[in-house]
């Protein structure tokens, strides 16, 4: 069958294929239903949408102007639509995510006509399956933002211009128009994406249908202006090097295990079934006539261009921009499964979606990651905690962006001597340090998000000792420290090495024989004096061998005693690899106060290091930096358990978070 006769027999029916098909793309259609609706109510916000509906004004101009134009790198499609369902139905979660599912599942349905138009029935339902569970396409399907409507749009636009290249027809090419409008005004990668699949297209038109075809571009490039200031103002910004870095040469194997959710079975089914597909295409099963090569185009150019962008001039590589054109990547290589018999097209894509929703929940506990927001328990622990021990009695800190806060305190109607909170986000360490050691509060609150400072959690624990709960979600932790020992303290750090004056155990401690030691007169303590020294005291640590995990935390604490006059003292970090530092962190406490000692706190993440780095050690001394009367009565090295689920939605999780408020 030429390929001409093969898109016009599956590309007239609303619903095409046979009824084994039909009736299996249905389960798999109801399947994704579940998955994105599962406790639909109870889905949390995350940063980037708390971001978006944080920039939401109360006029359709105010929001476009301040809530795209002057902060947003993204086209003001989804902003606008926002503006208008959330000014509809109200900003509970459910309700904004529910317009969103819905275009995720819509793209589903039109993704699986597009593959029974250009490949097979084998070809789409594999295709639905992999769409329907995969977290990548569950995840973003229940975000508020562009990438379940940018999906709906490129694939709407897939699908007409697959009916008009095999019908014609006014309606067809209309409808083509308005997809690519809503593909330029939701994302850059669904505009990059439709351009890319305008271009194919109008190759294999018809040259009858040409002169149609190019003046319905010509109507939405100029209802397209209007944004074209907007589009080049965001494009001078270059890309996201403040918190994106540039693809490495682990990035495509990080992608395809996170696709197959870090499960060995899902990612050998898969590769069997790709196998198949291979030889089936070597014997010359495939896509339809010119599909073998654009479809492939479609999946494959805006990675190569987001990949060369992000190399040659700033990241913009990310999951969330592939997944336009992702559905393409999978009907170019599962098109090979053309000729399969049925029973084996339904055994292999059921297998998968059963695998891949099965591993969803165990793998990559995806209901439990999406169910609820750390944003809002920030919010609601410390209004908790003011109700129940009251405002004097409680210091809350929060080092979180004050949009997001901002927002859930008023969506929980929250006033500020409810909530009489200290934001961090903007606060250096010296200044939240001297808050911390002035209040006179019996607990501590300590909200933390993705960007919060690593020092905060043992600059707060250095006031008050001793950690009475913690809750490690998905971006974020709350802890609540207290002065007083609740007999149940929870311990989530392990003392590596330490050293006061006459004993250090642990590491490899460079302790200057010359070094002077005292006894303070008053407490009977045994000090070194730093007077008119600048070093003394050093402590190096091999990491290799402690078993810590990639994104512990290694704190390094040094208690400094009470003194007169004052001076500049220093704790300093590094993390060496062989020779070379890598690292360099320092906790500093200037013009101290003469009555009072204090803790000098700094922090380093092996993390921060190049992947595979081997031969790490830590390296941390004492910098009196002006030579001034310091006295030092001990100085430790410690790890501190990383939130394991941190970052969960894009990384693998090894183990759940035990501890629990």
């Amino acid at each position: 069958m030429e390929w001409r006769e093969h898109i016009a027999r599956f590309g007239k029916a609303w619903f095409p294929g046979e009824p084994w098909a039909r009736w299996t793309f249905i389960a798999f259609f109801l399947l994704a239903t579940v998955l994105r609706c599962w406790d639909l109510p109870n889905i949390g916000y995350t940063h980037d949408e708390l971001s978006a509906l944080s920039r939401i004004y109360p006029s359709l101009v105010e929001t476009v102007q301040h809530g795209v134009i002057e902060l947003d790198t993204h086209p003001p499609g989804v902003q606008v639509f926002e503006w208008v369902w959330t000014r509809s139905f109200g900003f509970d979660e459910g309700v904004v995510k529910f317009p969103f599912i819905v275009f995720s599942l819509l793209a589903i349905f039109l993704l699986y006509r597009v593959a029974m138009a250009w490949t097979s029935a084998a070809t789409a339902l594999m295709v639905t399956a992999l769409m329907a569970t995969l977290q990548y396409s569950v995840m973003y399907g229940q975000i508020a933002r562009p990438y379940a409507f940018g999906l709906f749009a490129t694939a709407l636009l897939a699908d007409q211009l697959t009916r008009y290249l095999a019908h014609g027809g006014r309606n067809a090419l209309i409808t083509s128009g308005v997809a690519i409008l809503l593909c330029a005004y939701g994302h850059h990668f669904s505009l990059l994406l439709a351009a890319i699949m305008v271009v194919t297209i109008f190759g294999i038109l018809q040259p009858e249908k040409r002169k149609a075809y190019l003046l319905m571009c010509l109507l939405v490039a100029l209802a397209y202006l209007p944004n074209v200031p907007i589009f080049l103002k965001q494009l001078s910004y270059g890309g996201l090097a403040e918190w994106l870095p540039a693809p490495d040469k682990y990035w495509i194997g990080d992608h395809l295990r996170w696709l197959m959710h870090y499960s060995l079975p899902l990612g050998i089914v898969c590769l069997l079934a790709l196998v198949l597909a291979g030889f089936q295409r070597i014997k010359g099963a495939g896509a339809a006539g010119p599909s073998r090569w654009f479809l492939a185009a479609w999946g494959i150019l805006p990675f190569a261009i987001a990949w060369g962008y992000s190399i040659w001039r700033a990241p913009v590589l990310q999951y969330s921009v592939l997944l336009f054109s992702f559905p393409y990547v999978l009907m170019a290589l599962f098109a090979g499964l053309r000729t399969v018999d049925r029973r084996l097209a339904i055994g292999l894509s059921v297998v998968v979606a059963c695998l891949a929703s099965l591993t969803l929940f165990t793998e990559r506990h995806h209901a439990a990651i999406v169910h609820g927001s750390i944003y809002s328990e920030i919010v609601e622990k410390g209004a908790q905690l003011v109700r129940e021990k009251g405002t004097n009695e409680v210091l809350l800190l929060i080092d979180a962006p004050a949009p997001q806060i901002e927002f859930y305190v008023q969506h929980h109607d929250h006033s500020a001597m409810e909530l009489p909170y200290h934001q961090l986000r903007d606060t250096d360490v010296l200044t939240a340090d001297s808050l911390i050691r002035k209040s006179n509060s019996s607990f501590s609150m300590l909200g933390l998000t993705n960007g919060a400072l690593p020092e905060r959690i043992a600059n707060v624990q250095a006031a008050f000792p001793f950690l009475w709960a913690r809750k490690d979600m998905v971006e974020g932790s709350v802890l609540l420290f207290g002065k007083e020992d609740p007999g149940t303290n929870i311990d989530d750090r392990e003392l590596i090495a330490h050293a006061v004056p006459g004993f250090a155990a642990g590491g490899v401690w460079d302790i200057h024989s010359d070094l002077p030691i005292e006894r303070d007169s008053s407490s009977g303590v045994m000090l070194w004096n730093f007077d008119g020294r600048e070093f003394g005291l050093c402590c190096v640590v091999g990491l290799d061998s402690l078993g810590a995990g990639q994104e512990d935390v290694f704190e390094v604490e040094i208690d400094v005693e009470p003194y007169q006059g004052h001076t500049r003292a220093m704790v300093a970090a590094e993390l060496i690899v062989g020779d070379s530092a890598w690292i360099f962190r320092a906790g500093q406490i200037t013009d101290m106060e003469a009555s009072k000692g204090c803790r000098l706190v700094t922090t380093v993440f092996r993390s921060q290091l190049p992947r595979g780095a081997s031969d790490v050690k830590l390296k941390t001394y004492m910098y009196n930096l002006d030579k001034g009367t310091v006295r030092v009565s001990a100085m430790r090295v410690l790890s501190r358990r990383a939130n394991p689920v941190q970052n969960a939605l894009m990384a693998p999780i090894r183990e759940w978070p035990a501890r629990t408020w």
